[in-house]
Order: structure tokens, then sequence, then C-alpha cells
């Protein structure tokens, strides 16, 4: 969960267990506290997630960059590097890629980046804004070191949300009766080339990808193209949670619907959405990254709270749909102790914060079947 509800403390049930006879007879209370749970109730559809989707896909027509000679007008991923700076991949009529860093100050410095060919630099900046628009920003410039021509214009009610669909790419891997999908980071050479060493980037960032309507979109088409083979998901970089609670909870519908098994690999991680979408296998392998009892060290399954605006997820009756999609979704991976779970989750740490799953909590709630080292 990109942020996860949390509940109100339940009220007190005070039950009279008796009293002894006599003048003198001192009462006796037992105090049972009743665990209020919220309803896993929610009815997931194929209505509301074509809706959804329909919604989702506006986004990926916000930006159109002509380079040149090229124009790329549609975005295949997106992810958020600092505060004011996103990088979006595009392609063009021919599914080629190129990488946008846009940064949003008014003397920002845009790049445009592909491994072996492009690494130019353009003025982006208020200077570059000839027509101010309150619906789209237009901006003409010249990159440097080559001299391009470049025109880029985008939605700017949509640009500052665009990383919400997500930078996790999936692969496959082709056997005779099963296929392996392999998690990555869309963005893994920008930022390994042009990143690396930035004081405000860690090195796990370099590594670390979202998941959102691309993920769902992906995964819908490779359930298409394999159907009836068996299908194991990988996570084999550090997935940092759902941009999209929404679409998320529908990927990992459509993981369980269609029997696949999940994998932490030595090489990745899950939290917030990423454990949302492993707990959706039917199946559950984890691959230790080093040889340790106490798999908390390894830091490859975590969860944590959620927000929304200034309120945490306490502050939030059970009634509200928040809590009851995610009970919902909990049940439905993990059985009885799937709502039991979600709560663990709220209480486990805040939304700002993180926690990494124990192997007591994990087999107390049947998450992790199998773990290993190799």
């Amino acid at each position: 969960m990109t942020s996860y509800r949390k509940l109100l403390l339940a009220s007190s049930l005070i039950i009279l267990a008796g009293c002894n006879s006599g003048s003198s007879s001192d009462a006796k209370y037992t105090i049972t506290k009743e665990v209020i749970k919220p309803a896993a109730d929610y009815n997931f559809n194929a209505e509301e997630i074509s809706q959804l989707v329909k919604n989702r896909e506006e986004y990926l027509r916000s930006i159109d960059l002509t380079f040149d000679g090229t124009v790329y007008n549609r975005v295949k991923f997106a992810h958020q590097v600092l505060d004011d700076t996103i990088v979006v991949k595009l392609a063009d009529n021919y599914d080629h890629n190129i990488d946008l860093m846009i940064e949003f100050d008014d003397d920002a410095q845009c790049v445009i980046y592909k491994k072996d060919k492009y690494r130019e630099v353009f003025d982006c900046g208020e200077i570059n804004k000839p027509e101010p628009d309150d619906n789209s920003t237009f901006i003409q410039s010249t990159s440097t070191p080559n001299m391009n021509n470049v025109i880029l214009n985008y939605d700017n009610d949509k640009i500052e949300e665009l990383p919400m669909i997500g930078s996790t790419l999936l692969s496959v891997e082709y056997y005779s009766d099963n296929i392996d999908i392999i998690t990555s980071f869309a963005f893994k050479d920008f930022y390994n080339d042009l990143l690396k060493g930035h004081e405000d980037i860690t090195e796990r960032e370099l590594n670390l990808s979202s998941l959102g309507l691309t993920t769902y979109q992906q995964l819908s088409k490779i359930v298409e193209d394999y159907y009836g083979q068996g299908m194991l998901i990988k996570f084999d970089n550090h997935i940092g949670g759902s941009m999209d609670d929404d679409i998320n909870m529908y990927t990992g519908l459509m993981i369980r619907d269609n029997h696949m098994s999940t994998m932490v690999t030595r090489n990745g991680s899950v939290f917030s959405g990423g454990t949302d979408l492993f707990a959706a296998g039917e199946e559950r392998y984890l691959q230790l990254a080093q040889p340790v009892a106490n798999i908390e060290i390894t830091k490859q399954v975590g969860v944590h709270s959620w927000s929304e605006g200034d309120k945490t997820a306490k502050e939030f009756p059970f009634t509200d749909l928040s809590h009851r999609k995610q009970a919902t979704y909990f049940k439905t991976m993990l059985g009885d102790k799937g709502v039991d779970f979600y709560m663990y989750t709220l209480d486990s740490a805040p939304a700002s914060g993180e926690h990494w799953v124990t192997k007591k909590e994990s087999d107390k709630y049947g998450l992790i079947m199998i773990t290993y080292f190799d």
C-alpha cells in the first residue's frame, strides 16, 4: 500500500461475571475487549477496473516531445526523482524509447537520455515558456552539446501526478511449460548513468521502482500472451510501493485469479504495495539475501500504515471504503488470517515509516510460505 489505512481502537465491553453470596460479598468482573475489524465485504468488479484504467490512461497522453526530428508522445513509465523533478519514458510511433527528466524550477534544466546514444541537456525554465497557459506548458529550446531543436508540451494538471502510473518493468523468461515474470526498474540505466553519486540519491534508490497502471497493463498483456502457462513473478529489484492502491489491488487479484506464484529474489525486496502483490501469490517464496534466521535483517518484505492528507489511518472508521477494500483484498489472499494481517500492517509502522516482517510475524499470518538461501 502506498499508504495504509488504520483502525480506530474498539471500545471495551464489560461483562459481570458473578458475585459471592453473603452480606459482605465482593463483586468479580471480567473485562473483555471487543475487537472490531473492518468488514471484508467489498465487491471488486470488472466495471470498476475498466473505468479505473480508462481514467488513468489519460496520463499516458499528457506529454509531447519533439527531438532530433522525432515526435515522442506516448508515456510508458514515470518516476519521481525529487520533489520538483520527475523522469518519464516516452515512445514514438515505432515504440522507440527515450528518457526525459523534467524539472519545474524557474531556471530548470531538463535532460534527454538514451543509453549509448543521447545525453542532451536543454533549458526548460521560464525563459523558454513564451506562451504561459493554465492548462499546458509549452517549451521551445535547443539542447547541448549537439544543438538539437527541442519542443516540449505537457498538461499542467497531469504532469505532477504522472508518477502514479509506476516505474516497474516486467520481462518474461519462457520455458517449455511455464514462464518467469521478472521485475526491474524502468529507469535503471538513466539512474546509474546520470544520478549515481548524487547526494540526494541512495544506492537503494538506484534500483527502486513503483507500481501503478503500467504494472497492471503489462501483466494483463502477459496473461493474454501466455494464458494457461504456469507463472512465477520474481521481484528482482526493490519495489518501493504502489502509487495507485486502487489499481494495485486489481493487479494482485489478477495474480491470484491466474494462479501465479510469487518470489522475492536475493536481489529484490517488496515494501508496502509490493508486499500486497507478493501476498497475492498462491505460493510465496523468499530467497534470502543473507543466510540469517532473523529475516527482518535482510529488509526484503516490509509493511507500514497509511495516511490521507493530515489524517492517519486510525482516524478513519472501519466502515470507510478504503478499510473495507484492504480487508477484502487480504482475506482473498491470506484466508481467515487476512483481515488480522491488514490490522497488523496498520500497527506495524506509521505511514512515513517502515517495518520489516519477522519470521514469527510471517508464520502467524501465513505470509511467506517457503524461505531459503542458495
